[in-house]
This record gives C-alpha cells, structure tokens and sequence, in this order.
C-alpha cells in the first residue's frame, strides 16, 4: 500500500558531456600555415576565429535594416492600395 504524493519531486540533475576531440597535429600545422602567411605578408588574424567589430558598424547594419523594413512596408501599401482600387473599380463600374 503505497503513499500518494500530493507534492512532485524535481528529478536529479543531469551531466551530459560531450567531450571535443583535438587534434595537435591540426593545431601545429594551422600555426605554421599562419606563420608563413604572416612572412609572406598576408593580412592574418591571430585568432580566426574571432572576428573583430569596426566603428560604426552596428549603425551600418541598423540602416540596412531600416532602409529594407521601409522599402518592404512601401511595396506593401503599393500593393493593398492596388487591390483597393480594383475592388472599388469592381464595385462602382461594374
């Protein structure tokens, strides 16, 4: 005869790790391709892959966005206005 349980316990936490494989070889040989590419005089960053931000560039971004949004809501009202005047066309002249 068991006990009900009014109140519903968490359960255990649980760890799933997922370890990465590295390879030390790749990694010798990427720096030894960017050392090279540094003497042959080849713009490399050091960390690829980390990307730097330039001033100005989140405000460039920000008006591509705008500047699309706009073009958008136009070609939006171009078209319902379009549909408006065909339904008035059909309503009136018809």
């Amino acid at each position: 005869m068991g006990i009900p349980r009014f109140i519903k316990l968490p359960k255990h936490k649980q760890f799933n790790y997922a370890p990465m494989y590295w390879d030390q070889e790749k990694e010798a040989r990427d720096k030894r391709i960017r050392q090279i590419k540094q003497e042959m005089g080849v713009d490399v960053p050091s960390n690829p892959s980390r990307t730097t931000i330039k001033r100005g560039s989140f405000r460039q971004v920000r008006q591509k966005t705008k500047v699309k949004a706009t073009r958008n809501s136009n070609i939006r009202l171009v078209v319902i206005l379009a549909i408006l005047f065909f339904l008035a066309y059909l309503l009136f002249f018809r």
